[in-house]
Formats: C-alpha cells, sequence, structure tokens
C-alpha cells in the first residue's frame, strides 16, 4: 500500500487550468483527457510527491486532487 494523487475529475473539469499536469516531476504521470477536460493520473507512475496537490489546493485554491492509499491491485486497474 501507498499514496498516490487522485484527482476528482468532476471538480477538475469545472477549471481546465492544466497546472498539476506542467508541474508534475514525472514524466506521463498526470495526464489531461481533453473527452471530459480534466486532469487523470496513472497511478504505477505516481511516486507520491504531492507536488500536484500543492499547485492545485494551496496555490490555486481548488482541491480537485487529493492523495489516497491503494494496493498494488488497484494500481493495475489504473
Amino acid at each position: 500500500m501507498y499514496f498516490v494523487a487522485d484527482v476528482n475529475e468532476k471538480e477538475c473539469a469545472k477549471y481546465n487550468c492544466k497546472q498539476c499536469v506542467l508541474f508534475c516531476p514525472e514524466p506521463n504521470c498526470l495526464n489531461f483527457r481533453a473527452s471530459t477536460n480534466s486532469a487523470w493520473v496513472w497511478y504505477d507512475r505516481c511516486k507520491g510527491c504531492e507536488i500536484c496537490v500543492y499547485v492545485c489546493s494551496d496555490l490555486l485554491k481548488r482541491n480537485c486532487i487529493e492523495m489516497v492509499m491503494i494496493t498494488s491491485k488497484t494500481a493495475a486497474k489504473s
């Protein structure tokens, strides 16, 4: 079990800012899906650094991303 970022896609779609995608240090971890107009996380690549949470919650005050505990089986489904 470990912590990864999880995007509330409905809330994220309201803003369409893509800042978390720009600030994520891990390539192809946080991505933008045009069909839902929101960011999404590839759990297997997330290192749990929380930079996206800082950018979204603390800097932008949008609270669309939170850290969640997952298991290996959950990550395989992402």
